[in-house]
């Protein structure tokens, strides 16, 4: 993985072949889980889908999706209530970032043939949708690892089971820092 700042802002992420395609398949995975969750294809009145209002009541059972969509309140009812208007929204956003960051990659599910590289260009309007994207994988990874503190990390990475799941959480935490690096910088004065 290699970052580029492009003149005028933004910048170019360069992905190994192997590295775009695991990247795809991570954003393609919290996708399905989103969607198995979203109530909106089922609701029968469209008018109420379309104002993405509507969730459950209930915290979600799955760990990943439950760290995705915690509760906003303390008190049960009133944690419920916020559930109830604001879930699927956020859920949409979700899902759309994800799939403006999986359209960006171009892959398709699939990696280029000859491509030894994957040219990503990140612009300071596509960089919210990046760092939500890679901050929503590495919550749902981190919740179905039980990775909630520098302790859970150490001993996972110790762990031969999870070690490889560790890694590419530590991966994602590269690109996202390494991103958000870049687009914090003043530009040089070659920009100017």
């Amino acid at each position: 993985m290699k970052l580029l700042p492009l003149p005028g802002g933004g910048l170019r992420l360069l992905l190994d072949r192997d590295e775009a395609a695991m990247l795809d398949q991570l954003i393609s995975q919290l996708s399905q889980l989103l969607q198995s969750h979203s109530g909106t294809a089922l609701d029968p009145d469209p008018l109420f889908a379309s104002l993405e209002v509507g969730g459950s009541e209930q915290a979600p059972e799955d760990p990943a999706l439950a760290r995705l969509f915690p509760d906003a309140y303390e008190g049960d009812d009133d944690a419920a209530q916020f559930r109830r208007v604001t879930e699927q929204g956020l859920l949409n956003r979700k899902l759309q970032d994800a799939m403006r960051v999986s359209s960006a990659l171009g892959l398709g599910g699939g990696v280029p043939g000859e491509a030894e590289q994957v040219e990503v260009d990140i612009s300071t309007e596509t960089l919210p949708a990046w760092v939500r994207t890679v901050t929503a994988l590495r919550l749902a990874i981190a919740a179905r690892i039980g990775l909630d503190s520098p302790e859970d990390h150490a001993r996972l990475v110790a762990d031969e089971s999870t070690r490889g799941t560790v890694l590419v959480f530590d991966w994602l935490a590269a690109i996202l820092e390494s991103v958000l690096a870049i687009m914090a910088a003043p530009p040089s004065s070659e920009e100017e």
